[in-house]
């Protein structure tokens, strides 16, 4: 009964590994190395920052993330996207806001 026990709590945790797919990514920010992880969690990919954003596209060739925030009373609207190219591991990063978008981040990435 052990046997079957371990065999099958090994099965589980083997598909479990065997279906995660999470990008770490590297990248230079203001001059100074930093990376991110992006973690598949059904229709989303959660960022190694706790945000997670919703995938618009997705072929097997690349992944398209967004997430848009909007604030009630100071009219005023962000949106962030994600490309990851799946074939070449890249991935480029945008944060668009009117008059004060930030800089393309973009970079390597590695597949887990």
């Amino acid at each position: 009964m052990k046997k079957l026990l371990g065999i099958v709590v090994l099965g589980l945790f083997w598909c479990n590994v065997g279906y995660a797919e999470r990008y770490v990514c590297s990248f230079t920010y203001n001059g100074e190395p930093d990376s991110i992880v992006y973690e598949r969690t059904g229709k989303f990919f959660k960022k190694s920052n706790r945000v997670s954003n919703r995938i618009i596209f997705e072929d097997e060739y690349a992944i398209v993330l967004e997430n848009t925030l909007t604030f009630s009373g100071k009219e005023k609207a962000q949106t962030y996207t994600t490309l990851i190219d799946k074939k070449r591991l890249t991935f480029v990063f945008i944060g668009l806001e009117y008059q004060n978008n930030t800089p393309v981040s973009e970079g390597k990435c590695q597949l887990f």
